[in-house]
């Protein structure tokens, strides 16, 4: 299968506005209570190491991801830490206190990890996004993303993929070897993309700067399973190799918070 990426677009993850509060059954008015879903902040802090509670059916929150969201979002995801039996409905709007009644996307049920639908239609997508607990009070959810997926092609064959485990090797005065691991695993993935054409060397670089290099996370379809990754700053640097064609590389790292 196809290997892309789902970066956030709009306004960045750290400053986007959140808001808790709550909708009717099937969509419409939103009304803001602080108490409907708590610790929200940590829904778009980057980190998938703390969750927030919705704490009954239609609690929602709603993102303010700014203007330059409308008509770019075309993708949903949330990482869940646990199972469980609810899901969510997405709603998009360009009024801050309406979700509309027609959902973009709807999740029957919460897996484990990474949760995406990523074929919306991004002509549908609106400043203000609203992700509400349809059928039960749902408290894993500790991530969401509001972004574009971007087809990964041009690849060279000869790209590295690996793990690196983080161990520090010490060696004693009689050669006794001593490990510390400072964090689990983590999967890297490197690889080349030749004959670029512009039209694609300008969306690579519309991702570059929706993350900043190195500072957003983003999520990597490798064919098979999502990552949670970051990529190098060295990252999607082009050389023109004929006129109006590009080589370049990507360097990515799994992250595990």
């Amino acid at each position: 299968m196809a290997k892309y990426f789902i970066y956030p677009r709009g306004e960045t993850p750290i400053v986007a506005a959140i808001d808790s509060g709550s909708i009717p059954d099937g969509g419409g008015t939103y009304t803001s209570n602080a108490s409907k879903v708590t610790s929200d902040e940590r829904l778009i802090d980057s980190s998938i190491g703390t969750a927030a509670n919705f704490t009954e059916q239609h609690a929602t929150i709603r993102v303010d991801k700014g203007s330059g969201s409308v008509d770019v979002i075309d993708s949903v995801a949330f990482y869940a830490n646990a199972a469980d039996n609810g899901g969510f409905q997405f709603y998009t709007n360009s009024a801050s206190d309406s979700s509309t009644t027609t959902e973009q996307a709807t999740f029957s049920a919460t897996a484990v990890g990474w949760n995406v639908n990523a074929s919306l239609t991004a002509g549908n997508a609106e400043r203000y996004w609203y992700m509400s607990a349809h059928e039960e009070a749902v408290a894993s959810v500790t991530e969401v993303i509001f972004g574009v997926k971007l087809t990964l092609t041009n690849i060279e064959l000869t790209g590295v993929e690996g793990r690196n485990y983080g161990n520090d090797l010490m060696i004693s005065h009689g050669g006794e070897e001593y490990s510390n691991q400072r964090h689990d695993g983590k999967r890297f993935w490197n690889f080349d993309l030749r004959y670029c054409s512009s039209t694609y060397k300008t969306s690579l670089e519309t991702m570059r700067e929706a993350v900043d290099g190195a500072h957003y996370k983003f999520l990597y379809y490798d064919g098979s399973s999502y990552h949670y990754v970051r990529m190098s700053d060295d990252s999607l640097r082009f050389k023109e190799v004929a006129y109006g064609v590009y080589d370049t590389s990507i360097k990515l790292t799994e992250q595990l918070s």
